[in-house]
């Protein structure tokens, strides 16, 4: 494999943005498989060159491609200033066409990338380069990834900002010695992260004034702006994925924090894209990074013992080479379940012939914590009580116990214990299944509900109860009041009012096996995962202290409250 580091290729505006390029040891005329990212192409060289990592260039390479690793503007060895996503869409427009015009290039061009990476690859497919052919984003969103709904992913936007501005200090105009302070001050912010989720008001945590470092101070403008659509717009957030008119393989795991966002982007793309890019939209959902302790994601093998590379690389030689091979004659959709391992092809997602079947909440004396006799029913209005009640104290959230954040080090599956013994959580159990119970598809609540406050918030989680009495998560959702009817139709409760409210909670492919049991956690804090409602009705990082919201879940036969799930029968 030859290498060419720090090509700088100018922009629309003149910014050059600095390029590797890796190619195969013979020279000649190969398609190129691009890649942008705004943690330092020399890091993302380290971490995939040597070893199993799907990105590794030297796989590509020896497959007959140019891999083109680009840092984004402002980054790394690129001129310019960083704002996530504001020019990755032109940005990515003329890096394609530059490699396509290259004259060790055929002209078709592949991309292929994780998390900001895989996003990067949907704003350019967004602006319909001529050259672009296909793309693989893995684990990704074309929404801004950090606010949905109007709810602030706090842990994952405090950690990602705080790495953005490390990564700032290596470029900012200072003198050693304040590069040296900045770096302290960053290594002790990072030490306690527990204290900067819970500063209040969040607009004046520590790591949102690091302007020393360089960075730009987005931070806080995503916190005033978080219903603000044109300002999302504007930075191109979400991407404009119903202008893609090319193939796309999407690739995601259940317990990845984006699943939920890929499942959106891969509706939206077969829905109502162009009508190439809908008739060769793929999803592939398995252990596109390894993560332990997952049943079907102990290593990063697929079926048959392939590796992820194996799968891309099959995907660019039948879009890039043309090749006649077997990946885009299977059903476009491929996944596994965990609980009882198994790899399936369907035609589409959600996939066809399930049987959706509802849980009604029922409890009869109250379903209090782990204490209490909350239970999942057949039909409605079952149980001698027909509301449940907690208060919510936003100085006491409920701990985030639901897989990863945004760190690929968060354990996945996470003991329930700790959160079923907290009053604030009703806990609505199965009885024992007598039989495996197969769940393949999106995950949805619905719950009746009141609040004493303006504003609040609904959690739920799909908890899986193991013989042993052992609790692990499965999938979750939350959704904010005042965002209810939808992020542009803001409206604030009436206390204690009955509204109903849908939570979506991803989707998942899991066996519940025999003699275990399907449990639904209700609440309305996950922190620091989700940023916590004050309960005012004031906008995110405004508010100094909150409020107690005392909350009421009907589950009578006029407000019948359900999960919804998936049964695979066969």
């Amino acid at each position: 494999m030859r290498e060419l580091a720090n090509v700088m290729v100018e922009m629309r505006d003149g910014v050059r943005l600095a390029t590797d390029l890796y190619l195969p040891d013979e020279e000649g005329v190969y398609p190129a498989i691009a890649v942008r990212t705004p943690y330092i192409k020399e890091r993302w060289k380290a971490q995939h060159l040597d070893g199993d990592q799907y990105m590794n260039p030297k796989k590509y390479t020896d497959a007959g491609y140019i891999v083109a690793v680009q840092d984004c503007r402002g980054t790394g060895s690129s001129e310019g200033s960083y704002v996530p996503w504001r020019d990755d869409a032109n940005d990515g427009y003329d890096y394609i066409e530059w490699l396509a015009a290259q004259s060790w290039c055929t002209g078709k061009i592949g991309a292929m990338g994780s998390s900001n990476l895989g996003s990067v690859q949907l704003l350019e497919a967004s602006m319909m380069p001529p050259h672009l052919t296909t793309i693989c984003p893995c684990g990704t969103s074309a929404h801004m990834p950090f606010f949905r709904h109007g709810i602030m992913n706090l842990a994952g936007a405090s950690i990602w900002y705080l790495q953005q501005a490390d990564r700032a200090v290596v470029n900012a105009n200072l003198t050693d010695e304040q590069r040296n302070n900045l770096k302290e001050k960053i290594s002790e912010i990072k030490a306690d992260m527990d204290r900067q989720y819970r500063w209040l008001p969040l607009k004046n945590m520590q790591l949102a004034h690091m302007e020393e470092t360089g960075i730009e101070p987005y931070f806080n403008e995503w916190l005033e702006h978080v219903g603000d659509s044109g300002y999302w717009t504007k930075i191109h957030m979400p991407a404009e994925v119903r202008n893609i008119q090319i193939p796309i393989l999407f690739i995601t795991h259940w317990y990845d924090h984006l699943a939920k966002d890929t499942f959106e982007a891969y509706h939206e793309v077969s829905n109502f894209a162009g009508k190439t890019a809908q008739e060769n939209v793929h999803l592939y959902i398995g252990p596109w990074r390894c993560y332990p302790g997952i049943e079907g994601g102990e290593n990063d093998f697929w079926d048959n013992d392939r590796r992820l590379s194996d799968i891309l690389i099959e995907w660019f030689d039948h879009w890039l080479y043309g090749k006649d091979n077997d990946i885009a004659k299977k059903p476009p959709v491929f996944y596994h379940t965990m609980g009882k391992v198994n790899w399936h092809y369907a035609e589409s997602w959600p996939i066809p012939g399930v049987k959706e079947k509802k849980f009604f909440l029922a409890s009869d004396h109250g379903a209090n914590s782990i204490r209490g006799d909350g239970y999942l029913a057949d039909s409605e209005g079952t149980g001698a009580k027909a509301v449940d009640t907690y208060d919510y104290d936003p100085m006491d959230p409920v701990p985030c116990r639901s897989g990863v954040v945004i760190s690929p080090g968060d354990s996945l599956r996470q003991s329930q214990e700790d959160v079923e013994n907290r009053e604030d959580v009703l806990v609505f159990r199965t009885e024992i299944l007598k039989e495996d119970m197969e769940v393949v598809g999106p995950v949805e609540t619905v719950l009746w509900a009141s609040s004493s406050a303006v504003d609040t918030d609904f959690t739920a989680k799909l908890v899986d109860v193991c013989p042993d009495g052992s609790t692990y998560n499965v999938v979750e959702g939350i959704v904010r009041a005042r965002f209810r009817n939808g992020i542009d139709r803001e409206e604030l409760l009436i206390p204690d009012a009955v509204y109903q409210y849908q939570i979506d909670m991803s989707g998942v492919g899991i066996v519940f096996q025999k003699g275990h049991k399907i449990c639904l956690e209700i609440s309305s804090s996950n922190f620091p995962k989700h940023d916590r409602n004050m309960n005012t009705g004031n906008l995110v990082g405004e508010d100094a202290e909150g409020i107690v919201a005392h909350q009421k879940i009907y589950h009578d036969m006029e407000h019948p409250s359900f999960m919804k799930l998936s049964i695979v029968t066969r």
